[in-house]
């Protein structure tokens, strides 16, 4: 118990600010949004500690990339933050802090009943039950109002193959938490076209490979969008944000002190296309 606690003292006084520092370092922060040191450091905080009281399943680190990315856009470029999957909203709390200093809207897109049924065509819907991470709209209000900035928050309640079709703004980001691969198709499938061109897709489900496969086929990216596959920076272990971790996922028990670091991202402008077929036959 006192090893635990001094760990957590250890990290609050030097894991957290470090972090936030080494993610945070970026020369291309846009300098309209004024993001000091002390600022970068509450933020930070802010983040860690919503990631303690509120239940979410992505790190303060991984909420943090997402931030870094939104505030190195400039303010000219139009669009609005999505997040698709909130749970209780432990994400969303801390993408409205960082809305709200970039002055953007955070769509949040949501049954708000947790999980649908799932489809017998897709792979993950056996790890997971209809009502799986279920946050009423109630609760998330509750939440971000609490420890976020609800003023910048737009919530859009329904199943995404219902309420994303709809969709016709300008995207500058969307951080994607859904689970099943068939809510993953019906988001890439609505928001890409919204997408600004160097827009980005954050994923969590990142160390499964069949899943981020996606973000790889030929043939998906040909079919609906008539172009090369983006790819997916982190597949397979997310990002580099300090944690060991080796894997695969599939093994996760055989290494105790492994723990994959959280995200992916591809930006709409990234290729991820294999094109060198070099010829069968070559003259020796």
């Amino acid at each position: 118990m006192l090893l635990t606690l001094l760990m957590k003292i250890y990290y609050l006084i030097f894991g957290v600010p470090t972090s936030t520092l080494l993610i945070l370092n970026s020369k291309v922060i846009h300098h309209s949004y004024k993001m000091s040191i002390f600022k970068k450091l509450k933020l930070g905080y802010q983040f860690y500690f919503n990631t303690l009281r509120i239940p979410t399943a992505t790190s303060f680190k991984s909420h943090l990339v997402i931030a870094l990315k939104i505030l190195e856009m400039p303010p000219t470029l139009s669009g609005c933050v999505i997040e698709c999957g909130t749970w209780k909203g432990g994400s969303a709390v801390n993408l409205s802090l960082v809305c709200r200093i970039v002055d953007r809207e955070l769509k949040i897109y949501d049954s708000f009943e947790g999980l649908p049924k799932g489809d017998r065509n897709d792979r993950e819907a056996k790890h997971y039950k209809k009502g799986d991470y279920c946050g009423t709209l109630k609760e998330v209000k509750m939440n971000i109002k609490k420890y976020g900035a609800i003023e910048c928050c737009k919530f859009v309640k329904g199943w995404f193959k219902d309420t994303l079709p709809k969709l016709n703004y300008p995207v500058l980001l969307v951080f994607i938490d859904v689970d099943l691969e068939a809510s993953l198709d019906t988001c890439v499938r609505n928001i890409w076209p919204n997408l600004i061109d160097k827009g980005y897709i954050f994923i969590d489900e990142f160390v499964k490979l069949d899943y981020c496969a996606l973000f790889f086929s030929e043939k998906y990216w040909k079919k609906y969008f008539r172009r090369i596959p983006p790819g997916l920076i982190g597949v397979g272990t997310g990002l580099p944000l300090g944690n060991y971790y080796v894997g695969p996922w599939s093994e996760k028990d055989n290494h105790p002190l492994h723990y994959p670091n959280a995200g992916a991202y591809i930006r709409k402008d990234m290729s991820g296309y294999w094109s060198y077929y070099p010829s069968a036959t070559k003259n020796i």
